[in-house]
């Protein structure tokens, strides 16, 4: 079903053909019809507004208000533990090598959670992410989770994986076992803000006490970018936000979800 989810995105390439298919198709049949042409327009306009930044803004801010970002040791409680959660990446292999590097939002993920282990103090790192269903990596992600993380200054020795999880909920019921053996309590979790929600209902689900820490959406060198231009990176923002809606829906329905806030 998550799968099912993943490829119901606006930017995904299937979706955008059957949805501009199933217009032309029906302009064609119906070609003295005001419904086709009402609903292309209907279409042309949606994906105006996910492609820019105030649209994808406006979607975001659903499922991401109130989720805060750690600026002081204070902020985390306590916390003397990290959990960054994957969020994609990408393997080659040539001659039976196999480089990995993340993608998108796992990189920004990756920087946030080195970010605060130093500004905490803490003692660990986990770095959960295995390889999703379908995809076609090759090692999991926590190992470029891992390397990003050492790029920038966390000690190898300070990070452990978790490289079985396939899902949200995975991670939620893998990571917990590795808190436990660590003697772990209260602990930060890093993830994007459009993901943050669902991901503390998810681990909260499980008896789990984390404090939010959201990666930025983009690299602070970057200005933001102008809110009435559509850009690709909107388009993706959105992607990810459409998805969010689904998947807690689903989680929702399928009863592994709790109130982020109590």
């Amino acid at each position: 079903m998550i799968q099912l989810l993943k490829g119901l995105q606006p930017a995904d390439p299937l979706f955008m053909l059957t949805v501009f298919g199933v217009g032309v198709a029906w302009v064609w049949l119906r070609p003295s019809s005001k419904g086709p042409r009402r609903y292309l327009l209907a279409i042309v306009l949606g994906y105006l507004f996910v492609s820019l930044p105030l649209g994808a803004g406006l979607l975001l801010a659903v499922v991401s208000t109130g989720m805060p970002r750690i600026e002081s040791r204070e902020a985390a409680r306590g916390a003397d533990v990290v959990v960054v959660l994957g969020g994609g990446a990408q393997t080659v292999s040539v001659g039976g090598l196999v480089v990995g590097e993340l993608q998108g939002a796992s990189r920004l993920r990756a920087m946030e959670a080195a970010r605060v282990f130093k500004l905490i103090g803490a003692s660990l790192v986990v770095a959960s992410g295995g390889t999703p269903g379908g995809s076609e990596l090759l090692q999991p992600e926590s190992e470029p989770l891992r390397d990003a993380m050492i790029a920038v200054g966390v000690p190898a020795t300070a990070i452990v994986q978790e490289s079985a999880s396939q899902t949200t909920r995975d991670q939620a019921r893998l990571v917990a076992p590795v808190l436990r053996a660590h003697n772990a309590g209260r602990f930060v979790l890093v993830t994007s803000p459009a993901h943050m929600r669902r991901a503390l209902a998810v681990f909260r689900a499980e008896g789990l006490d984390p404090v939010p820490s959201v990666a930025p959406l983009r690299s602070e060198h970057l200005k933001p970018p102008p809110l009435l231009l559509p850009s690709a990176d909107a388009l993706w923002l959105s992607d990810q936000v459409v998805y969010e809606y689904g998947a807690t829906a689903y989680y929702w329905w399928s009863g592994w979800l709790r109130p982020a806030s109590r």
